[in-house]
């Protein structure tokens, strides 16, 4: 049996996109559009020198393999108490100008850390969809890192300090943390504990032969005693027989044969799903779109995938749009307003971010 079934829907049609993963998942997925926010936040916190370490689920996968694991859904690092004030006077407030979403953790971790956002179709639930085709729709997983706010108790293991995160109660030297060493984990440099391997070993046990696919409070499969290659193996191998990287209504004939005529232009209609508007796209030789529907800047990772070198301009009605278009928009060639209220609002959100990223890490 291949190990790796029970994580997939069978029932489901079976197609991944760059933004929500694959469509018959199970689990909570990591997807390309989490790793352009988590390397964006990132970014932020070098350039102003928040000293921070990633730890948890990231680096279980590092440690495994070099990579996070598929159902990294989220981000955890922690910031020391001599941070925490760098955190909220100064990094906050960019974040927020940026277009994140930022609240302190709820009851009864209160005052135990932050949670950072972006991508969220809807505040208050993460299971608002999207349609990739007709009949399938999926979710677009939040974006999410969570911040701990951490201590050194008088035995010198680090505690939260709230009581928030499985670290707590793990008593973890704090030698083991400090000073810190960078890794490049996919497509994003950070900073992780000094002693990272022995961190996951000591919380996590042998990662290589024990397997959780976990999330939140969900456990998709736990696989204790089994060899993380074997299911390494199968689940490849798995998603390379079973699961597409194309939506329905193309072929990849026909897209290897697509050449885009740079003055064929298409506005879509406002409820077109991405299989529609990729089967346009290629049917009509485009070579200039606008989106105007108000989810539909979510596709623009999987558009340019399929078509690189078609121009993708995004119309923009809401808050929450602009924001999105800004943090996706290594792959907006121009962008449209409903007004000038939301115009204002993502000037605002991309000259904050540019003024962010550029600024070098010895500015205060």
């Amino acid at each position: 049996m291949n190990l790796a079934t029970p994580l997939f829907d069978n029932s489901l049609p079976a197609i991944r996109t760059s933004i929500a993963g694959i469509s018959n998942a199970k689990y909570e997925q990591l997807t390309d559009g989490s790793k352009e926010i988590y390397k964006q936040v990132l970014r932020i916190f070098e350039r102003h020198k928040l000293e921070y370490f990633l730890f948890a689920g990231a680096i279980v996968g590092y440690v495994r393999n070099g990579r996070m694991p598929p159902w990294n859904d989220d981000l955890d690092v922690i910031i020391f108490e001599d941070q925490i004030q760098i955190f909220e006077n100064r990094i906050l407030p960019l974040l927020r100008e940026c277009g994140y979403a930022c609240w302190p953790v709820a009851a009864p971790y209160t005052g135990g850390g932050y949670h950072i956002l972006a991508l969220q179709q809807d505040a208050n639930s993460r299971r608002a969809s999207i349609e990739l085709a007709d009949g399938i729709p999926v979710v677009v997983p939040w974006a999410q890192i969570d911040v701990f706010y951490t201590s050194v108790d008088e035995a010198g293991f680090i505690r939260n300090l709230s009581n928030w995160g499985m670290y707590h109660t793990k008593e973890v030297p704090e030698t083991w943390v400090r000073p810190g060493t960078f890794i490049h984990l996919d497509s994003f440099r950070a900073r992780v504990f000094s002693n990272y391997e022995d961190d996951i070993r000591h919380e996590y046990g042998n990662v290589a032969a024990n397997i959780v696919v976990h999330s939140h409070d969900k456990v998709a499969l736990k696989l204790m005693g089994s060899d993380w290659e074997k299911f390494e193996f199968d689940y490849d191998a798995l998603l390379s027989t079973r699961v597409r990287g194309i939506p329905p209504s193309l072929s990849r004939k026909r897209l290897a044969e697509f050449v885009p005529d740079a003055n064929r232009r298409f506005e879509t209609s406002a409820d077109e799903n991405f299989d529609a508007i990729a089967k346009t796209i290629c049917e009509d030789a485009l070579g200039h779109v606008t989106l105007t529907g108000a989810d539909q800047s979510f596709w623009v990772l999987d558009l340019k995938r399929l078509f690189p070198s078609v121009k993708l301009e995004v119309l923009i009605g809401t808050e929450r749009e602009a924001k999105r278009a800004v943090h996706l928009r290594r792959f907006i060639d121009s962008v449209q307003f409903s007004d000038p209220t939301i115009r204002k609002i993502y000037e605002d959100c991309l000259l904050a971010n540019d003024t962010t990223i550029s600024r070098r890490s010895g500015s205060t």
